[in-house]
C-alpha cells in the first residue's frame, strides 16, 4: 500500500513537470517567419528568434500557448503536450480601420500608441525590483515597525541583478524601440519630404535615410522646424553631390 502511494505520488510530479515545446512563428499570408513575437505559456514565456524559432517550458497536463507580436492579431492555441511538441504558428495580420478619411496622422500615431501600449500593458510596465521589493522584515515580531531587522529576499534580488539581461527587458526595448520609429515616420514621411524636394524613388530612400533624424532630436522639432531641416538637408545633399562630380 505504501509502495502504491509513492508510485501516485511520483506520478503527480511528473504529470506537473515542465515538458518543452518548439516551433516557428510565422506571416500567415506570406509564410515569411517572424522574428521579435512574443511566446508565452502558464510556466515561461520567450522572444522567436531571427527565422521565427521558439523554444519554451509548459505544464505537461494541461497549458495554453499564447503568441503576440504588433501588427498581428493575438495567437491562443490549447495545448496537448503529449502531441503537441513541435507547432507552426500562422499569425494572421491585424486589419486597421480608420472611421474617417481625413483623420490626420498625428491623431493616428497616437491612437496606435495607446492601442499597443494596451495590448502590451505588461511589457511596457515590466521593470527591475526596486528595494522595498526586495527586503522583508526578518524575525516574529512583524509591526508597523520592524525592530528584530530585515532580510533579504532572494528571488528579487537575483531579479534585479539580471533583469537587463532578461528576456522581458529585451522585449520591452524592442517595443519602446519600434514606438519611437513610428513617432519618426509620421513625422519624418516619405509624402512630406517628397512633396518638399520633389525627390522620387531611389533618390527619396537615399535622402530619408542618410537625414532620418533621431528620437531626441525630431521630439524637440516644431513642424515648421522639420520642414526647415529638410530643406537645409537638401541644400546640403546637392552641395555634397556637386563636390563628388567635380
Amino acid at each position: 500500500m505504501r509502495g502504491l502511494l509513492i508510485l501516485l505520488l511520483i506520478c503527480a510530479c511528473l504529470s506537473s513537470y515542465g515538458q518543452t515545446v518548439s516551433g516557428i512563428v510565422s506571416d500567415k499570408r506570406t509564410g515569411q517567419p517572424l522574428t521579435g513575437a512574443w511566446v508565452a505559456t502558464s510556466k515561461a514565456n520567450v522572444i522567436t528568434g531571427i527565422q521565427g524559432e521558439f523554444s519554451i517550458v509548459g505544464t505537461k497536463t494541461k497549458d495554453t500557448l499564447w503568441v503576440k507580436m504588433q501588427g498581428y492579431k493575438l495567437y491562443v492555441l490549447p495545448l496537448n503536450l503529449a502531441n503537441s511538441k513541435s507547432i507552426r504558428v500562422g499569425l494572421e495580420a491585424a486589419v486597421i480601420e480608420l472611421n474617417e478619411v481625413h483623420v490626420t496622422a498625428k491623431r493616428d500615431r497616437i491612437k496606435d500608441s495607446l492601442n499597443n501600449r494596451k495590448m502590451f500593458a505588461k511589457e511596457f510596465n515590466s521593470s527591475a525590483p526596486k528595494l522595498k521589493d526586495m527586503i522583508a522584515p526578518s524575525g516574529g515580531n512583524v509591526g508597523p515597525i520592524p525592530m528584530v531587522g530585515i532580510t533579504i529576499v532572494p528571488s528579487q534580488f537575483i531579479r534585479a541583478l539580471t533583469y537587463k539581461h532578461s528576456r522581458e527587458y529585451k522585449f520591452k526595448k524592442v517595443l519602446i524601440r519600434d514606438e519611437q520609429n513610428r513617432y519618426i515616420d509620421s513625422r519624418f514621411s516619405e509624402n512630406l519630404v517628397s512633396s518638399i524636394t520633389n525627390l522620387k524613388g531611389d533618390s527619396l530612400l537615399d535622402f530619408m535615410d542618410r537625414y532620418r533624424p533621431g528620437i531626441d532630436q525630431i521630439k524637440k522639432m516644431s513642424d515648421y522646424d522639420i520642414r526647415v531641416y529638410i530643406k537645409v538637408s537638401q541644400q546640403k545633399m546637392m552641395g555634397d553631390s556637386l563636390i563628388k562630380t567635380k
